[in-house]
């Protein structure tokens, strides 16, 4: 009797366990889809997926054993269960409604009554007001961020907030500070205006979030995303001093990677001299650049999500008197020029 009463006792958690079903509820893709209802049919008895989209209920006294499977967008499906230990239920998504489509213009200037701190964004809206060839001409049709032109020889250009030099505003580049020391002075004029995306404007003392740089405020130039911008963009620009100005952008889309390639070229003016000052109205400029975007995945979906860009310069300004040479005229106190 003993032994029996031992065998029983080693059974009694299988059988136990034997009274309840495991499983694990997913889309098409094979993602969980967390928070999915799982219930019996015909009853109240259920659960909800976890993080991992798994699930475990007791089959005790359920008649008849229909387990069904929900999720907000899907197509719930159901299974019988007659001996299963474990289940997996792939949800389809389902098509119940036809397409709607709303449409709407976006603001050219949007401030956010939700974030603690005061942030202005510039939109595609806002910057389609100016045709601007680099990123200090995205600010000539708003007051909050002014281009000052710091060099007149060399036409180098800075952005100042609340009316301080350019050195106290920092300037990042899809959150990255990569215009900044001796960048600064030239690198503003470095970002062609057909990258720019969006721009996100923070003010006063509370910018100061990726260091002492952004005393006076913070600019975050947010570049076209690779898997939501145009497959193609050609874009030519000539002034009345014949300044030359060449962008491309091509984008490649493959399943979840997306890359986007942006090339920016500047030919220099030639020479004028309207006020016959000796000194060129403009300076040559030439400058060529090479901006890449590489991403892989989307940061709103499940799974992974990465993004990798480099972007290369190479700039020339030559400025000063129309006979200056720097070959013969470095270092000369008769000619005065600058490179």
């Amino acid at each position: 009797m003993k032994i029996y009463l031992f065998i029983a006792g080693l059974l009694l958690p299988y059988a136990l366990f034997s009274q309840h079903i495991s499983g694990k509820v997913t889309n098409k893709n094979n993602e969980p889809l967390v928070g999915a209802s799982v219930f019996w049919a015909n009853s109240t008895i259920g659960k909800t997926a976890d993080l991992n989209g798994e699930f475990e209920l007791s089959t005790k006294d359920i008649s008849p054993k229909l387990l069904i499977a929900s999720y907000l967008g899907h197509t719930s499906d159901t299974i019988e269960i007659s001996k299963q230990k474990s289940v997996v239920f792939k949800l389809k998504e389902s098509k119940a409604l036809n397409e709607v489509i709303v449409k709407s213009q976006r603001d050219g200037v949007i401030i956010s009554n939700l974030s603690p701190i005061k942030t202005e964004l510039l939109t595609q809206i806002e910057l389609t007001k100016a045709a601007c060839c680099d990123l200090a001409g995205c600010f000539e049709t708003q007051s909050t961020v002014q281009p000052q032109t710091t060099n007149v020889i060399t036409n180098s250009k800075e952005l100042r907030i609340l009316g301080l030099s350019g050195v106290y505003s920092q300037v990042l580049i899809d959150g990255l500070p990569m215009i900044q020391g001796l960048s600064s002075t030239y690198g503003i004029s470095s970002i062609p205006g057909t990258l720019v995306d969006n721009i996100y404007i923070s003010k006063g003392a509370n910018s100061v979030l990726q260091g002492f740089e952004s005393i006076s405020g913070q600019i975050n130039v947010e570049t076209k995303d690779p898997d939501k911008t145009d497959k193609l963009l050609l874009n030519t620009y000539i002034n009345s001093f014949a300044e030359k100005h060449l962008n491309a952008n091509y984008t490649i889309k493959n399943k979840k990677w997306s890359n986007l390639t942006s090339v920016h070229s500047v030919q220099p003016a030639s020479e004028f001299d309207r006020d016959n000052d000796t000194f060129l109205d403009l300076p040559k400029l030439t400058r060529y650049m090479v901006f890449n975007k590489l991403k892989y995945g989307n940061e709103n979906d499940w799974g992974w999500n990465s993004r990798v860009g480099f972007r290369f310069v190479n700039e020339q300004r030559v400025g000063g008197q129309t006979n200056f040479n720097e070959a013969t005229d470095k270092g000369s106190t008769a000619v005065y020029g600058q490179r």
